[in-house]
């Protein structure tokens, strides 16, 4: 989409936009109408969520990007599950186990080494650049603790619809869609192809998929290392779809990733 003249606000915008009326034609398939009641605490849950760990999140994270570059934007933001294990302390008194701090700081440095495959002169140490990367990880494992916390209130369906609505309201005000460039974008069959695919797998089913795992006693401080699979999804498609680098400090940073998953999930003893 980005090749077909789209900015990253608008891939974001369409990601989301596209995907609540596919939600909405599955809730009234499987439940009628009544699959949009949803109760106070979910509805302001997912407000939350949507215009917040979702909107505001994705601009602060192209921000950043655009500011530091796209290697320190990335490593700042996998400074997410730190910033979670930290929350679910306090708002959940979850307890972490020996084995699973020791995932924690893997996953880490297998991020670290997977981004920067050990060259850190492409990192861009700026004060704002940290600061916008750091709100970014904090938004995005608040995500998280607000999934966890209306975990189990509503239908993850019912929610997920009314996420994603709010935050395409909010990500349209930054992504303009309005605007003659990006209308011009929608008249192009390429562009909606693309678009389709990338609401259906990437803002409908995975955000589905993540708040029903948050809806089935996952633990907060688990969730943001167990999905991190998706930075091991997105390196090695870089690799295989668009010729990207790869050396074996790459893939020491995927094998530590690998099994910082495994550790993490470990059950702990009692």
């Amino acid at each position: 989409m980005t090749a077909l003249g789209a900015s990253s606000f608008m891939t974001g915008f369409v990601g989301h936009f596209f995907a609540f009326p596919m939600l909405a034609i599955a809730l009234l398939a499987t439940r009628g109408s009544e699959g949009f009641q949803i109760s106070r605490r979910g509805l302001i849950a997912s407000m939350i969520m949507g215009i917040v760990t979702k909107g505001f999140f994705k601009m602060a994270y192209d921000t950043s990007i655009a500011v530091a570059g796209v290697s320190t934007a990335a490593v700042l933001l996998y400074t997410s599950p730190v910033f979670v294990a930290v929350m679910s302390r306090f708002v959940f008194k979850e307890h972490l186990a020996k084995h699973q701090f020791l995932a924690l700081a893997m996953n880490l440095v297998g991020v670290f080494l997977m981004v920067t495959l050990g060259d850190i002169s492409n990192l861009n140490i700026q004060p704002i650049g940290i600061l916008l990367g750091l709100t970014a990880a904090f938004l995005h494992a608040s995500n998280t603790i607000m999934a966890k916390f209306a975990g189990g209130s509503d239908d993850p369906l019912t929610m997920t619809f009314y996420m994603l609505l709010f935050s395409a309201i909010t990500q349209s005000f930054v992504a303009q869609p309005w605007s003659a460039h990006n209308l011009a974008l929608f008249a192009s069959g390429e562009f909606l192809l693309f678009a389709f695919v990338n609401a259906l797998v990437t803002g409908a089913l995975a955000n589905l998929l993540y708040l029903k795992g948050m809806s089935m006693g996952v633990e907060a401080s688990k969730a943001p290392v167990l999905s991190s699979v998706e930075v091991v999804v997105a390196t090695l498609s870089g690799v295989l779809l668009f010729s990207e680098a790869m050396n074996w400090i790459g893939i020491v940073g995927i094998v530590l990733m690998v099994l910082s998953i495994y550790l993490m999930n470990r059950p702990t003893k009692a």
